[in-house]
Formats: structure tokens, sequence, C-alpha cells
């Protein structure tokens, strides 16, 4: 997915050429920046530098210890004159926090993870003891968006699809911000089993088909990840979602199976994922310009893969057929000679079993795939089930021993 991590990139370079050098002179109160990291360009690749200070700007708390955690892996490092301690040589992507204890209590950062390209930068602020409490003022309103490394992601379950919104609340301001209206998301019509992943900001609620996170929103990313399930029974879904925040770059990935294809309005480039590249089935990619907030995505999916209804309608048919004759023998109406319904259901029945035989074979040789032949071996069974139901009931107690659907020869050997 070069092309994504590429506009990532240019996104994110764009960010940093905007952003100003020096946040700290621009923040009248430490203590609402204090944990938070912030991406620094001037440092080198995948350093981290952490300031100590207590309570203001120009209280620096030098010769002080910092620990910088990775795992069940602590590095420390101290604070020099300016109260900066700098760790270097770290792994780009694992996911680290910065703490150190100050006046007898413990400062964290919150988690993030080693850049590849640049560095961060975050405060750890302790309790400034000349200050009085001053209750934090509310973060004022600012503008929100859904970051181009945002995307939707969609695979294929049994007569369902699985559907992921994996998106970054990006805050460009340099200070904590509430969204002019609750961040929310109602699902479509027919989600079910709605899930917040792992990953996702704290305070992430699923409450049945809507998704809530609520503010204020930290300055640079916060990650929204949700998951739902959506049942289809044709070959045919559509998918519409509006979205409560602009969002940057529209980004699709779906799962392929067979003939499965999507078609969106809101995408206007496409390109396929072989599967030794997705590490897995394969991929179909789209990406299309900004979407704002309100408008729906349309995602239409075509080529499903389903299972025919005509096994269900078979076996509904031959028990209201059975109910039918039921009912009319308890009248006192003559019933029909039933030679001629067991003749045509045990031509029915070898029919089946040579189709099933036939399914058997063509995907031994390797001309169906696992999905169709998935599908079409379960409607096989469900319609000789109904098939040999019909029989047993209408063969005599007495008429024979054995049971109604033997298998010969290969079909048993399928089954």
């Amino acid at each position: 997915m070069s092309w994504r991590r590429g506009a990532a990139a240019a996104a994110l370079g764009a960010a940093l050429a905007l952003a100003p050098a020096s946040v700290e002179a621009a923040q009248p109160d430490p203590l609402r920046m204090s944990g938070i990291p912030l991406p620094d360009a001037e440092l080198p690749d995948g350093a981290i530098s952490v300031r100590v200070i207590r309570g203001r700007l120009d209280d620096n708390v030098t010769g002080h210890v910092v620990e910088l955690r990775q795992g069940d892996v602590v590095e420390t490092a101290t604070t020099d004159a300016e109260g900066r301690a700098l760790f270097l040589t770290l792994n780009a992507g694992r996911q680290v926090r910065a703490a150190t204890e100050l006046d007898g209590t413990r400062i964290e950062s919150r988690p993030f993870a080693v850049p590849g390209r640049g560095g961060v930068r975050l405060m750890l602020v302790g309790a400034d003891p000349d200050a009085a409490a001053v209750p934090a003022a509310p973060a004022p309103p600012g503008l929100l968006t859904f970051g181009g490394e945002s995307f939707v992601q969609v695979e294929l379950v049994e007569e369902s699809v699985e559907v992921y919104y994996l998106l970054d609340v990006v805050n460009p301001a340099e200070a904590p911000v509430e969204p002019p209206a609750p961040i929310a998301i109602d699902l479509p019509r027919g989600a079910q089993g709605v899930t917040v992943l792992q990953g996702s900001a704290p305070g992430t609620v699923a409450d049945g088909p809507r998704v809530e996170l609520p503010g204020p929103m930290a300055p640079g990313t916060t990650p929204l990840r949700v998951a739902y399930v959506l049942p289809y029974s044709g070959p045919r879904l559509v998918l519409a979602q509006p979205f409560p925040l602009d969002w940057e770059s529209v980004l699709l990935a779906v799962e392929q199976w067979g003939s499965l294809d999507f078609a969106s309005a809101q995408v206007s480039r496409r390109t396929e994922l072989s599967p030794e590249a997705a590490g897995g089935a394969g991929r179909l990619l789209g990406a299309g310009p900004r979407l704002a907030a309100g408008d729906p995505l349309t995602l239409e999916l075509t080529g499903l893969p389903h299972r025919s209804a005509l096994p269900t309608t078979v076996a509904l048919l031959a028990a209201l057929a059975i109910l039918a004759a039921g009912c009319w023998g308890a009248a006192g109406t003559p019933a029909p000679p039933p030679a001629e319904t067991r003749r045509r259901l045990e031509a029915r029945r070898e029919r089946l079993f040579a189709e099933l035989v036939k399914v058997e074979r063509r995907r031994r040789d390797g001309r169906i795939g696992r999905t169709r032949y998935l599908a079409r071996r379960g409607e096989l069974f469900d319609a000789l089930e109904g098939v040999c139901r019909a029989l047993d009931a209408e063969r005599a107690p007495a008429a024979e021993s054995g049971p109604a659907c033997s298998a010969p020869g290969d079909a048993a050997a399928a089954r």
C-alpha cells in the first residue's frame, strides 16, 4: 500500500512544515501539555526529548532522572541545564511511555509510537509549589478532521461482511480542543456485534449502532477504532455511512474473493494488492478526494458468495405438502395415491446425489474454488435433507427397513 504511505508522508510533512517551532512559548498553561507527545522534525530520527519542569516554563528541573519504557525494557536519561533528557537509537514503531518521579508524585506521558522519521518532544510538568490552586479552564472549540491515514476495511465472513473503521482524529492546534459537536458515528442499519477495537482512544463508547468519542482532543492524532458485522442475503450489498468530521482523503480496502468487486462514488483511483503482498487474501484498494462532514461514503459490493434460497424453499414446500395431505386425510377426503409422489421424490434424490458426486470430483480436480464449493455443497445437502424427510413421511412404517437416503457409490464418499 505504498501509495497510501506516500500520501500519509506528504500530509505529515506538510503538518510539520506548518507547525510552530515552539509550543512552549505559546502555551500559557504547561500542565495541560504535560505528557502529550508532539512531532519534531529537527530531532534525529527516532529520538525522544523529554523536558521536566515545575509548573512554569522557566523552572527547569536539572540533573533529574527520566525513564522511557518499551514493554518490559526501561531506559533512563538525566535532564541537562535546560531540563531536557534525550533518548536516542530507539526502534521505530515501538510503543513507549516517558515517566519521572517529581516531589513524591509520579508523572507519566501518554503512550506513543517511536517515529521512523524525525523525533518526538514532550514535557513532564510537576506542580508549582508557589502557585495557588486554579481550576482548569475548559478546552476551547477547535477544528478537527479525520487524517489522511484513516481508512475503511471490509472483510468477508460467512453470509456477512466485517467492516472496520480505522480512523485518526487530527487536531492541528497546539493545545487540546473541544469538537464543535460530539464525535458520533451512527452505523448503517443492520449493523451487528459493534466492537470498540484495541488501540482506540480511552473513552470510546459503543451504544448499540452508535459510536461516540468524547472530547477534548489532544494535539496531534487521536485513534478511533471500531468494527461491526453486516449480514447480507444476496450477491449485492450497499453500505452508506456519513461521518461527523471532514475526511482529508478517502481510503478503502476490500478483501478479494472470487468475483467480489466494489464501486464507490467517492473513489477516483483503484488498484489491486496480490495475496503475496497482502500476506493472505488479496485486496482491492480505492482512494478518493476529501469527503465533507455529513456526506455519506457509499460502497456497493457485488459478486458476494451466498447460498441459494432453493433448498429452504423445497423443504418448506415439502413440509406444507405433508401438512396439507394430513389435513385432507383428517377431513375424510381420499388422499391421492402416494406412488407417484414417492417416484418423483426418489428421482430428485438420485439427481441430487449425482450432482453432489459431480461437485466433489470438480473440487478434487481443482476446477472449482473453495468458496463456491462450500456454498454448492451446502445447498445440495440441504436439498437432500428435505427430500429424505419427505420420503420418510411417504413410506409405510413396515414397507422398508433401510434408510430412505442411503448414498450409493461416490455419493457416500462425498458425504
